[in-house]
């Protein structure tokens, strides 16, 4: 999950005489630290300024955009920051200096419940006809019900990367077998191990968090999925150097990230397993206050054109969801049909519950 804010929990005396679930001794007291604001950069004349997550994503970014530039005259200037809160607090801080960016589903929430929906404006899609290139499943996809604050970009899974000479998973359940003992390497990610155990138990995340019964069969299942963890990883390169060097076998992990082991020549291959599993699709959105609106707008349609969209997707791996579309997508480790082939959860839900979650996720790892 994009969401900045660390949390540190203090667990509760197991003596005391009254009975309480689980969740209610996460919940006696969890304090959080904020996040520190990053600097920015401007745009405005005749430059788009564009936020976002940088990383080999925003360099396939940078490359079409520049098309586009050579095309209408317009630069656009790309500001790198780690996640999609600091994206949120930078834009919230200097409105004026950014004209759009791409945000996860927690992100939308997020900017809903700490920002009062007031950062973007409402999307007028009559100014983006190629948007039509997007299947309509997709552009209805459930993080952009009930609101016209962006525009459907890719999806992304979290499913099983592993080594095809230690393992052949189709389910959540494979990578808990005993013969994986050791071998098993998980996302250090709160919010991520909670939706995929919930996947597994075929329950909805946001209705777990709100339901102590549900919450504590989730949080067991999460001790059942760790007895086989040898390894915590944080960022994408670590799951990839255990899987070069054989360390680890199975691992919660990306397709897109995976794609790029198989090019180097790595016995390893991704699956969504047959539960589903977490999902960080992305949406474009515009800023409020930016004044070159017209040109955001123009540039989207530039991107939504089949063959430019087709050139993203080869670029940062994530398929763009064109109507019928070709071998270039559908290839893709992360491709999927329909949106209800992955998790999809109320997020409006999770985010006011982050602290129990790291919490949570903090005592599994200690055990």
């Amino acid at each position: 999950m994009y969401y900045c804010v660390m949390y540190y929990g203090h667990m509760a005396d197991d003596s005391d005489s009254q009975t309480v679930s689980r969740r209610d001794v996460l919940r006696t007291g969890t304090i959080a630290s904020t996040a520190i604001l990053a600097g920015c950069i401007g745009g405005g004349g005749d430059t788009l300024s564009y936020i976002s997550r940088g990383g080999i994503t925003q360099e396939s970014e940078r490359e079409v955009m520049e098309e586009w530039s050579e095309e209408s005259g317009v630069d656009v200037t790309h500001q790198e920051v780690s996640d999609d809160s600091e994206i949120l607090e930078l834009i919230a801080a200097s409105p004026e200096e950014f004209d759009f960016t791409n945000l996860v589903p927690a992100a939308f929430s997020e900017h809903r419940l700490e920002y009062d929906g007031e950062l973007f404006a409402t999307i007028d899609y009559g100014e983006i006809p190629n948007y039509d290139n997007i299947k309509d499943s997709w552009q209805d996809a459930p993080f952009l019900e009930g609101h016209d604050l962006g525009t459907f970009y890719y999806n992304n899974s979290q499913g099983i990367a592993y080594s095809t000479e230690h393992a052949e998973p189709t389910s959540w359940e494979d990578i808990m077998e005993p013969e994986h003992e050791g071998t098993v390497t998980l996302h250090d990610n709160a919010v991520t191990r909670f939706a995929n155990t919930s996947a597994l138990l075929d329950i909805d995340p946001a209705e777990a968090v709100n339901d102590d019964d549900l919450w504590d069969e989730v949080a067991s299942e999460m001790e059942e999925f760790h007895q086989n963890t040898f390894n915590y990883w944080v960022a994408g390169d670590e799951w990839m150097r255990l899987l070069r060097e054989e360390q680890a076998h199975l691992v919660e992990g990306w397709g897109g990230r995976t794609e790029n082991l198989v090019e180097e020549g790595h016995p390893v291959d991704y699956v969504i397993p047959e539960e589903g599993c977490l999902t960080y699709s992305t949406a474009f959105t515009v800023v409020d206050e930016s004044e070159m609106k017209e040109d955001v707008y123009d540039l989207l349609n530039f991107l939504y054109e089949r063959e430019n969209a087709v050139e993203l997707t080869l670029g940062h791996r994530y398929p763009v969801q064109l109507e019928d579309p070709p071998d270039e997508i559908t290839e893709r480790h992360d491709y999927t049909d329909h949106p209800d082939d992955v998790l999809w959860f109320d997020w409006d839900e999770i985010v006011p519950v982050q602290a129990e979650l790291e919490s949570l996720h903090a005592e599994i790892k200690s055990i």
